[in-house]
């Protein structure tokens, strides 16, 4: 009895403590939320600095946008720059501004700034321009103290820009303290662009810039890059291993990394590495890749650089980035008439080895290569299958490549035994999934399903329930592709497409459930569905729902 009685004291103490350690560490988060609502964007920024000299990787700025997927720091700026015509903003506000500031009515000037509704990246040319000429009515010094405050304690974005458009005309890289705040707010993607301007004014700037360049990842390394200069052997090593590995992505910087390092001169290299190659294959398909950005198709000499890639290829390739690199100019060639068409010959024979074929049957057991395996047509189901089996969570996008009904019924049996599928279910939000692994799971299953009508009913009522607004669009999507088809969804399936009806917070999506349901009520109440001239009555219903619907919208 007395060691059940001491068994019991030990268990409640642990209790205790794990309870007392799980409220400390969730009062310092809730203290470091409040501390970071009431800290200046630099405070933030430079408490969050890892002993690497590096902000953690999910580090982010506060967002003001509530509502919608917010933008990552960097992205505005970098969308106007890439992917918008470069027509200056009205800058009159922005001229008071700088008249206010210059008459020393700073509190007026930042509360002007702060509730001003502009990019600065979108005014910085006309407003510099606009200083410069009317210098001698500015009191520079009023100027600087102003902007130099403002980089240390505003909590607004584009004020701190603002700022470091200003003191680009200033000087400021004379200023040691000054520039020790501009280097801090380097490491944030969202002024990187900002800072190099200045940067580029110090004596050592390249170093500087290559500095910041290694401890940014997102669109702060690729504005870092354009300013990088290959001027050593161990800046252009980075540049090819590293300068196109970033999180935005791989195009926006593969033609500035190519010219840099002479990608043609490298080339010609006789002994060239294994690691070297698969580095620079990586380089060819972002230079392929030219949605985002100009690649390949910019190059004066495009054809010779194919030529010597394709030459070191056919006794270099061995991992997925040289693969998909000769696969991506063999589908480049056949788009572009003027290149050499014997090109197309030469990636056959590298896909189509027995080398490349069994090195991608190895790849494809660890998760990688599937759409590689597919183009040169080896059956992938097998390998995403067992693939899958001990790594659903991890990635689950590869349910997309399964399109046998046999393995489709697997993959459903997969999913229904790995997935808490009742834990699931909960009153639905406009929120989406983005983190939770088994939610992904399950958005990518029903998704899957849109051609199997009658397969994954208790995957379809769970996406139905699920608190995510995007699982519940894949379920609805995918049903409304089964009543299209002519599928008579069971009285199960009904049930809680209308029960969600009632309780839907998304209007588009309520619509949708709506016309489910109404299209339900019209068809016969047997399933009818194994009998030929059944089918026929039930696209003749169909047919009517359809017509009835659009007559009513127009």
């Amino acid at each position: 009895m007395n060691d059940l009685w001491n068994f019991f004291k030990i268990y409640l103490l642990i209790v205790v403590v794990v309870t007392i350690i799980f409220l400390i560490k969730k009062l310092k988060k809730e203290n470091k939320k409040l501390e970071n609502k009431n800290s200046s964007i630099y405070e933030l920024i430079k408490s969050s600095i890892l002993e690497c000299r590096k902000l953690p990787e999910d580090f982010a700025l506060p967002q003001e946008e509530e509502n919608g997927i917010p933008w990552a720091d960097g992205a505005m700026d970098g969308v106007f720059l890439y992917h918008t015509d470069t027509n200056e903003e009205n800058i009159e506000t922005l001229k008071n501004i700088v008249f206010q500031i210059s008459e020393g009515k700073f509190k007026e000037a930042q509360n002007n700034l702060d509730h001003l509704d502009f990019l600065m990246v979108s005014s910085r040319t006309s407003l510099l321009n606009w200083i410069i000429q009317e210098n001698e009515k500015i009191n520079a010094h009023n100027l600087y103290k102003f902007t130099i405050s403002q980089l240390k304690t505003s909590k607004n974005k584009e004020s701190i820009k603002f700022s470091l458009a200003v003191l680009l005309l200033m000087g400021v890289e004379k200023d040691v303290s000054a520039m020790e705040i501009i280097k801090t707010l380097a490491l944030s993607d969202e002024f990187t662009l900002f800072c190099l301007d200045i940067i580029t004014r110090l004596e050592n700037s390249n170093e500087e810039i290559f500095e910041i360049a290694k401890k940014v990842k997102g669109w702060g390394r690729v504005h870092s890059i354009a300013y990088l200069e290959p001027a050593n052997d161990e800046i252009k090593e980075w540049i090819l291993e590293e300068g196109c590995h970033n999180e935005i992505d791989s195009a926006y910087t593969a033609l500035t990394c190519a010219k840099k390092i002479n990608l043609l001169e490298l080339l010609d290299e006789e002994n060239i590495s294994n690691k070297k190659f698969n580095d620079i294959s990586y380089l060819i398909t972002a230079l392929l890749n030219e949605g985002p950005a100009s690649g390949i198709s910019s190059l004066e000499n495009k054809e010779m650089l194919i030529e010597r890639y394709l030459k070191k290829a056919k006794y270099l390739s061995s991992t997925e980035n040289d693969y998909r690199a000769v696969m991506m100019i063999k589908e480049y060639i056949k788009d572009d008439k003027k290149i050499n068409n014997n090109f197309i010959k030469i990636c056959n024979e590298i896909l189509n080895s027995e080398r490349t074929v069994n090195n991608i049957k190895e790849l494809m057991k660890k998760g990688y290569s599937y759409d590689i395996a597919k183009y040169i047509k080896i059956d992938i189901e097998p390998y995403a299958l067992e693939y899958l089996q001990s790594n659903l969570l991890k990635n689950p996008y590869i349910m997309y490549d399964i399109s046998k009904k046999e393995n489709i019924e697997k993959l459903v049996l997969l999913v229904e035994k790995r997935l808490p599928l009742e834990k699931m279910k909960g009153s639905p939000t406009d929120k989406i999934n983005f983190r939770n692994e088994e939610f992904t799971v399950l958005d990518v299953a029903v998704r899957t399903l849109e051609n199997f009508e009658g397969i994954g009913k208790n995957l379809m009522i769970c996406a139905l329930n699920s608190p995510y607004e995007n699982v519940r669009y894949g379920a609805a999507n995918t049903l409304e592709k089964w009543k299209g088809k002519g599928y008579i969804f069971p009285d199960e399936i009904i049930q809680n497409i209308k029960n969600l009806e009632k309780i839907e917070v998304d209007d588009e999506l309520k619509e949708k459930l709506n016309k489910l349901v109404k299209w339900h009520s019209i068809l016969p109440k047997k399933n009818l569905k194994e009998k030929k001239d059944d089918k026929n009555t039930i696209l003749y219903h169909i047919l009517y729902f359809e017509f009835t619907q659009n007559f009513k919208h127009s």
